[in-house]
């Protein structure tokens, strides 16, 4: 092992600094455009601006909402013992919210992505509004990438009177509450909008509404494509300056190597005709923690690369890092253990390897390997009979490390 566990510390502890995962805040729209018209069966028009409404009025328009399904395996689902609400299509009404000129869509940016220091170019798509009654929630779940472009939901909350039904967000051990119902007292105007974006992976539910009306409305959040890579971050950045402690150390990695990462967040992959692209594409659209190390990796002077990590566990227990999505050929695979990977992409001896080869000696995980991510390949497997299996990859973050006498000798 050429890496301590001081030195690993020395990476883990920089990683501490958390990166949100989640930005809220009020913006005040004009008041002309917090009126909503509902085209579904009856016409209706309600003010959405802070006592707009009477309570009949919004129980008007939950009354021409259709029963809100969800997503299960691909599939809208209804059933209201994990999700009770209503919804409007975004063909089932107007509401003409400027949300980009208004400079709202830039308060988004900066509360997910201003810590690092160039913006992104995000877009916004309407997507559906609910009403949530009395009685009224949705269980935890996570939301359904709509594009490998998608990276988060945005929900606007109006004004209207309720209690309950507070938005409760989940990642990586961390809770936060988006509470409307408190924070609809605190307006400074009739005419703000309560807001909370945050990334797709991250866990949510809406709480029982106890009395009144939750009425949102939801975004869906792209990157657009031709988005770049993020600047690399201030060189005082302590992520940076621990990997140049590390790579400053001749005693770390004197051989050089290989630095693996499991990453934080969940990302989509593409369901045919993309693989190629998808790991270039997924380096551009990295969120919060996974970003600050991609970042910092390359600021350290090193060449960040995501690859997809394959295991044969049921051949000879080989380790394989690609740079694409693995494909099978057209062929019969009776073993996927036997099947022809490139040997230069391996990382752990099998059993007919030279455990003292340098590939397999200095490849060191830093930060523990997960399947957030686990992109799977479909295959037919021939055995008694013809079946379709999958091998799943993983995605991580890799980085070389020269030997010791290189890089201190520049």
């Amino acid at each position: 092992m050429s890496v301590s566990d001081a030195q690993r510390a020395l990476i883990l502890d920089a990683l501490v600094d958390p990166k949100p995962f989640y930005g809220e805040g009020v913006h005040e729209f004009p008041a002309h455009q917090l009126f909503l018209f509902a085209s579904r069966q009856t016409p209706v028009c309600v003010n959405l601006s802070k006592d707009g409404a009477s309570a009949d009025e919004l129980e008007k328009l939950a009354s021409v909402c259709q029963a809100a399904t969800f997503g299960r395996n691909q599939v809208d689902v209804l059933d209201e013992s994990y999700r009770k609400a209503g919804k409007l299509d975004s063909d089932d009404f107007a509401l003409n919210l400027d949300i980009v000129s208004s400079g709202f869509l830039d308060k988004v940016h900066d509360a997910l992505f201003g810590w690092e220091g160039r913006s992104r170019e995000i877009q916004a798509e309407l997507y559906k509004l609910n009403v949530y009654r009395t009685g009224s929630f949705f269980k935890a779940h996570n939301d359904t990438p709509r594009g490998t472009n998608m990276f988060g939901s945005l929900v606007l909350t109006f004004a209207t009177p309720h209690e309950g039904g507070q938005l409760a967000l989940h990642h990586d051990g961390h809770e936060h509450i988006h509470d409307t119902s408190a924070t609809s007292a605190q307006y400074q105007s009739d005419h703000q909008v309560s807001w909370v974006a945050f990334f797709s992976d991250v866990e949510h539910e809406v709480l029982p509404v106890t009395s009144g009306h939750r009425v949102t409305l939801t975004y869906n959040l792209y990157f657009r494509t031709e988005t770049e890579p993020c600047v690399r971050p201030k060189k005082s950045d302590a992520l940076v300056q621990a990997f140049k402690t590390l790579l400053a150390d001749a005693t770390f990695m004197p051989d050089g190597g290989r630095l693996g990462f499991g990453l934080k967040h969940q990302y989509p992959f593409p369901s045919n005709g993309r693989g190629s692209r998808f790991l270039k594409e997924t380096s551009r659209s990295l969120k919060s923690m996974d970003s600050a190390l991609f970042n910092a990796i390359e600021a350290a002077g090193l060449a960040p690369q995501l690859r997809l990590w394959y295991w044969l566990d049921s051949g000879d227990g080989s380790q394989y890092l690609l740079p694409y999505i693995w494909e099978a050929r057209e062929e019969q695979i009776e073993d996927v253990e036997d099947y022809d990977m490139p040997k230069e992409y391996q990382i752990t001896a099998g059993d007919y390897d030279d455990e003292d080869d340098p590939r397999f000696k200095n490849f060191v995980w830093m930060v523990s390997r997960n399947s957030n991510t686990s992109v799977p390949s479909q295959y037919m497997h021939y055995g008694n009979e013809a079946s379709i299996s999958y091998l799943y990859g993983d995605l991580v973050l890799v980085a070389d490390v020269p030997p010791a006498n290189e890089r201190l000798s520049t």
